[in-house]
């Protein structure tokens, strides 16, 4: 090493450490403008880093330069039927605009098999676990040990890395390089979220792979120690245990921001869950853990109306006689039709979140995530909060903030429950007696309907409606506000539908 080189990973070191230690190990604002100021300066630093590891290793360059292209699908397919995939009547395209898909090149009948996937062609946090690479992690860290999409991320680069040296090496040279969920949104992309609550659940996730990628790389600067203590250590010296990453492909120079990102992107936007070899839950049922699955993993979604359709999860199932994931054709397709699944309940902002888009179509599952500070300064907030505990378990918060979902459905847009919590808040003597009155009631429906109003106002004059049926990040936010201005509509005309049964009562 060069000296140049060694004084570059100095300053990396201490800009790891001063990112971990001064920032990401403290709570995170509650303040949204606080918060964001915090989210520039992490992102500056990780710029930072990720700009002085470019000089010692080509782990960026190789990130930003991959492509797949049409001989790496076939390489892909290739690798897959040798793997033992089966597919049926389905080949994986690029749609250029979508990513890989899966079309039909027949007939496929409704409720066929499309794609059949084994066990040992899939990369599990079972697989992860048992690994040479992992396994001590797994044993010993207490991160990477009970957060399986942690361990399945940490694996998932490892692989990147090993290169042609991995198993699934032709599987991840056709994985995007690059992914549109919000921690990969540029800082205007971000901003364009605001007021959705989406903006500040972006800045926490980023915050939080933040400061799983500065504890990881802190971890690995422990390898180098390690190695420099067993090489001067004397002769009945007490052993000392390798760090938890030792004996991974993870260096100083190559494990990244960037690459810690990308295998988070991945994780985060393909993963399924299939039921575990190796763990249970603690009365011996079957533990569901997270897993890649590749072909199955490139159908995109489908849109489902029916969202009191109770089989409409069973798209994408596992056969345990068979030890495979497999996914049917939900209705009968024809030559040049994309197979389809459906990604599961979720609101257009957990789409965004964790699959990188919002449906252009109308989502049932849609909620608004409506949180309720009670003020500090109010001298009865450990009285209100205690009888929140008491009336309303469920929505219980160590701190004085709550949160509420409102949904779309027009006969009850929020539960009874918010409407206690209404008058919890409103009240001048916190007593269960007090908040039952009619009085009372009345009080918090009007409060509700109050900051209903405030938040509706501020998404502005509308949503410029032209992005609605756009492909991409302005689209997304377009459809994302759109739905949560719809839901704000529903919950405020449900309170005036409510002060007036008062009224006529």
């Amino acid at each position: 090493m060069t000296a140049d080189q060694q004084k570059t990973e100095e300053i990396v070191i201490r800009l790891v450490d001063g990112l971990f230690s001064q920032i990401l190990t403290k709570a995170p604002p509650s303040n949204i403008v606080e918060l964001w100021k915090e989210h520039v300066e992490i992102r500056r630093v990780l710029d930072s880093i990720n700009e002085e590891l470019s000089k010692l290793s080509d782990t960026n360059q190789k990130l930003k330069d991959g492509s797949r292209n049409a001989d790496k699908i076939l390489e892909f397919l290739k690798w897959a039927d040798q793997i033992g995939i089966a597919r049926n009547n389905v080949e994986v395209v690029d749609s250029f605009k979508t990513g890989l898909e899966l079309k039909a090149t027949g007939t496929i009948p409704k409720g066929h098999i499309i794609a059949k996937v084994p066990r040992h062609a899939m990369i599990s946090l079972d697989l992860a676990r048992k690994s040479s690479i992992l396994k001590k992690a797994f044993e010993r860290d207490p991160i990477v040990g009970n957060m399986g999409n942690v361990g399945l991320a940490l694996f998932v680069a490892a692989q990147w890395i090993n290169q042609e040296k991995s198993k699934w090496h032709p599987y991840i040279s056709v994985l995007p390089t690059h992914f549109t969920t919000p921690i990969f949104y540029s800082e205007q992309q971000l901003l364009n979220l605001k007021p959705s609550p989406i903006f500040e659940e972006s800045l926490l996730f980023y915050r939080t792979i933040a400061r799983q990628f500065a504890y990881f790389f802190i971890s690995i600067t422990q390898n180098r120690v390690y190695e420099h203590s067993q090489k001067n250590a004397k002769k009945g010296d007490r052993p000392v245990e390798p760090p938890v990453l030792y004996n991974t492909p993870f260096t100083i120079t190559n494990f990244t921001p960037n690459l810690y990102m990308w295998s988070v992107g991945v994780v985060t936007t393909r993963v399924n869950m299939v039921p575990s070899e190796i763990e249970q839950t603690r009365d011996g049922q079957v533990l569901m853990m997270p897993a890649l699955i590749p072909v199955l993993d490139m159908a995109n979604h489908e849109n489902v109306t029916d969202q009191d359709d109770e089989n409409i999860e069973d798209l994408v199932c596992f056969s345990s006689e068979e030890n495979v994931a497999l996914i049917t054709s939900h209705s009968e397709l024809h030559s040049g039709d994309s197979a389809t699944i459906f990604y599961g309940r979720r609101s257009g902002g957990e789409h965004l979140l964790h699959n990188g888009f919002v449906p252009t179509h109308e989502n049932g599952f849609d909620i608004f995530k409506l949180k309720i500070g009670i003020p500090k300064t109010d001298k009865d907030l450990e009285a209100k909060r205690k009888l929140v505990k008491q009336l309303i378990p469920e929505a219980y918060s160590p701190t004085n903030v709550f949160q509420f979902d409102l949904v779309n459905f027009p006969k009850q847009p929020f539960a009874e429950e918010l409407l206690i919590f209404s008058a919890i808040f409103v009240t001048s003597s916190p007593t269960k007696e007090n908040v039952e009155t009619p009085e009372s009631r009345q009080k918090a429906i009007e409060f509700l309907k109050n900051r209903i109003i405030l938040l509706e106002k501020s998404y502005g004059k509308g949503i410029d409606r032209s992005l609605l049926s756009q492909i991409g990040e302005d689209g997304d936010a377009a459809r994302l506000k759109t739905a949560e201005i719809h839901i704000l509509q529903l919950a405020r005309v449900h309170c005036e539908v409510l002060e007036k049964s008062r009224l006529i009562a």
